[in-house]
């Protein structure tokens, strides 16, 4: 059950609960993928290339490059989530330091949605929902949100009065 779940008032209903995509991984993977590539061909033309320096360097020197910059990426996927309800909107993130920023509906102004190629091709992007207050650090910012068009779309129908 995810925290915005537990955190319902009594009465309240979740319309649309999201979360940040794992597409967002790939761009990582497939840079480290390149950069193994790379240096085995550089290692290959130098005649460098032993097994002993494949496996025993090369090979944990790009996995632990990759496990450094996936890690972090997956820690704010799984902790990380956006919620509409009939009354409000929250967003949660964070593990030690939880942050959770509640906006009611009818003090929502925007919903913008900014996605790359890739990441319409594979249903992701960066949302914001921009709120009544002249702080933008009150407003909801979540990258690479899963299916954020209809995430923004279930939002914009609720605040339209739709």
């Amino acid at each position: 059950m995810a925290y915005i779940e537990r955190e319902l008032d009594d009465g309240e209903k979740l319309i649309k609960l999201s979360r940040p995509s794992w597409w967002s991984v790939i761009a990582r993977t497939a840079l480290s993928i390149a950069v193994l590539a790379v240096v085995i061909v550089v290692l290959v033309l130098g005649q460098w290339m032993t097994a002993l320096v494949l496996w025993v360097i090369v090979v944990p020197l790009v996995l632990l490059a990759w496990i450094v910059m996936i890690v972090p990426l997956m820690v704010r996927i799984l902790s990380t989530e956006i919620a509409i309800t009939d009354r409000r909107v929250t967003s949660k993130s964070g593990i030690f330091k939880v942050e959770v920023k509640t906006t009611p509906l009818d003090k929502v102004n925007n919903v913008n949605v900014t996605q790359g190629v890739l990441g319409r091709m594979l249903n992701y992007g960066d949302i914001e929902v921009t709120t009544a207050t002249a702080d933008a650090t009150d407003n909801h910012f979540v990258k690479t949100l899963a299916k954020p068009n209809e995430f923004r779309n279930a939002l914009s129908g609720l605040t339209s009065g739709e």
